[in-house]
């Protein structure tokens, strides 16, 4: 059974200055890393936030998780952990772009493991030096990547704590019962970031 088509989502002017796609590769349908300038906040105080797999979000168009990300740091960045943060960097455990994250899975079983990862050595980036670029522009961390059905999923995770783990980590609320930091498709706009303590 084929599935509907999904709905095309747009960046609100509202909160949105710039989209950028720093890293991508349209032949092999990988993003490995997005930029989100905001029209409030400090451009040069950026937030790094890790989620499982990219969706379809581009320059053009967004996607309902980013615009809650979106949204969420706009609206939180007057006080608190987000003060002035005026840039949203979006990387991922994994870099093929699928809107549903199960069929990550079928990636790796067509190509491989580190080329879902991004990590392969034909690849036109390599995602886990993404990642610790990012780092290195943000103030923090918020990990977001909820709880995946992928082969070898727990241990990506901990691959990925080994890249970030000189940085302040967050999650949203409490984590999952799984043991998971929440995904950002869950995050109400009033709940608040939590110190990461692996």
């Amino acid at each position: 059974m084929d599935r509907v088509k999904k709905r095309i989502f747009y960046y609100k002017d509202e909160y949105v200055k710039n989209v950028k796609l720093v890293h991508h590769d349209i032949a092999t349908n990988r993003r490995y890393r997005l930029d989100i300038e905001l029209k409030n906040g400090d451009n040069e105080k950026a937030v790094h936030i890790m989620m499982i797999n990219p969706s379809k979000a581009n320059e053009e168009n967004s996607d309902n998780t980013i615009n809650r990300i979106i949204k969420y740091v706009s609206l939180n960045n007057s006080s608190g952990i987000l003060q002035d943060i005026g840039k949203i960097i979006i990387t991922n455990l994994y870099v093929v772009c699928e809107i549903y994250p199960e069929k990550v899975d079928e990636y790796i079983s067509v190509h491989s493991l580190d080329f879902v990862k991004g990590t392969d050595t034909d690849g036109k980036y390599n995602n886990d030096t993404i990642i610790e670029m990012a780092n290195k522009e943000a103030q923090f961390v918020i990990t977001a990547w909820g709880r995946g059905n992928i082969f070898d999923y727990d241990n990506r995770i901990q691959e990925v704590f080994r890249l970030i783990q000189n940085k302040e980590l967050y999650h949203m609320e409490d984590l999952t019962q799984e043991g998971y930091p929440r995904h950002p498709r869950t995050w109400a706009y009033s709940w608040r970031l939590k110190r990461y303590n692996i």
